[in-house]
């Protein structure tokens, strides 16, 4: 006899339990032959697993199966549960180091040595240093600087913090090693930042947060070069991957060049800031903190790790509070999508906003298997 997999499954907010109905199906294409002498006429005789004729005299027996019959539960096989935490999501931070770091926010005066006024640089990681504290038990951080040394238009690949919890010690070690210098090669930055994420295995939900203070240049290598447009495209590039992006303009209100890129690129990233400017718009640590905060509290709670995988991933039914979900295609809709390795659901958009304000109480996940749907 062979067990059919679990018909149901159930994600509860808070927890996750799994509650699994299981099924007996015989053994199917086990028809066999038994030659021997038969009797004096054909006999049927009736078992679980379909039915045997033994054949008449002279005849040669003969063993089959007919068509399984309709599964029925398995007195055996009782409810389960399984409990665990909410994912935590994976928040990558893509910071520029530029030169133009290194002025002060509200003068423009350059703060050369860094430690001689309220540089945009000193102001960033500071907030970083406290946003990144206040979170890091809940939040996976990471953290890629561009340019990589400081200098030119280099950008290596990798990181120079690995995403993990309680990363904060490692990040505020990195940015006291580094400084503002170099230019502002964002496009490769998130090609990057999008090719490191790639090499990440777990089931949680993955973003970038691009800090930056202006213009992307170094198109073709040269420093000089406004590289805006592939900028845009690849955060459209990795957006596409899965990973969106949040955009923090640090102290760009007043150049309308930057904020038309970051603009775009806020747009492309799928995690655009309601009003005008639709990207996060800093000017001092505080501000940038909030921005920080406000970007995890939006990430975090809205992710659920599945305890085992759909036996098939289009026979599923969501339900949030009872009411079926919709399957989402961009992290902006009402929704819910898999996340890497369809071994986590992520609820999106609006719906994302409710379970975190507590509106929704309940969500559930059925399974669906042998063809039949899971019913609500």
């Amino acid at each position: 006899m062979y067990r059919m997999p679990a018909l149901a499954s159930l994600i509860s907010i808070g927890s996750i339990g799994l509650y699994g109905a299981c099924t007996w199906s015989p053994p199917q294409n086990l028809n066999a032959e038994v030659a021997g002498i038969g009797g004096n006429g054909g006999a049927t005789t009736h078992g679980t697993g379909g039915e045997r004729r033994d054949a008449g005299a002279g005849g040669t027996g003969v063993a089959f199966d007919t068509a399984p019959p309709i599964p029925t539960p398995d007195a055996n096989c009782g409810a389960t549960r399984n409990t665990t935490m909410r994912v935590p999501p994976d928040l990558l931070l893509v910071f520029d180091r530029s030169a133009s770091m290194a002025a002060d926010p509200a003068t423009g005066r350059n703060c050369m040595p860094t430690a001689t006024c309220p540089s945009k640089w000193n102001q960033a990681t500071a907030a970083v240093n406290m946003a990144v504290a206040s979170s890091q038990t809940m939040v996976e951080w990471g953290l890629k600087l561009f340019t990589s040394t400081g200098t030119g238009c280099t950008v290596t690949p990798g990181v120079q913090v690995d995403i993990a919890l309680n990363s904060a010690p490692a990040i505020a070690t990195a940015l006291a090693g580094a400084g503002p210098g170099g230019s502002t090669p964002t496009t490769m930055a998130m090609t990057l930042a999008g090719d490191y994420l790639a090499t990440l295995t777990t089931p949680n939900p993955r973003f970038i947060v691009l800090v930056t203070d202006g213009q992307p240049n170094c198109a073709g290598g040269n420093g000089g070069g406004d590289d805006s447009a592939a900028a845009i495209a690849a955060v459209t590039a990795q957006a596409a991957r899965g990973y969106g992006t949040f955009v923090i303009g640090v102290a760009t209100a007043n150049d309308a060049m930057a904020t038309a890129t970051l603009t775009g690129m806020s747009t492309a990233g799928m995690h655009a800031r309601p009003g005008t400017p639709n990207y996060y718009v800093v000017n001092n640590t505080a501000e940038l903190v909030t921005a920080l905060d406000t970007i995890g509290t939006q990430v975090a709670g809205c992710t659920f790790q599945l305890m085992s995988l759909a036996p098939d991933p289009n026979n599923v039914v969501v339900l949030a509070d009872g009411n079926v979900v919709p399957k989402a295609t961009a992290p902006t809709d009402s929704g819910w999508m898999y996340g890497a390795g369809m071994t986590s659901i992520t609820l999106t958009g609006p719906l994302c906003q409710q379970v975190m304000s507590n509106t929704i109480k309940d969500v559930e996940v059925l399974f669906g298997c042998g063809g039949i749907p899971p019913v609500p």
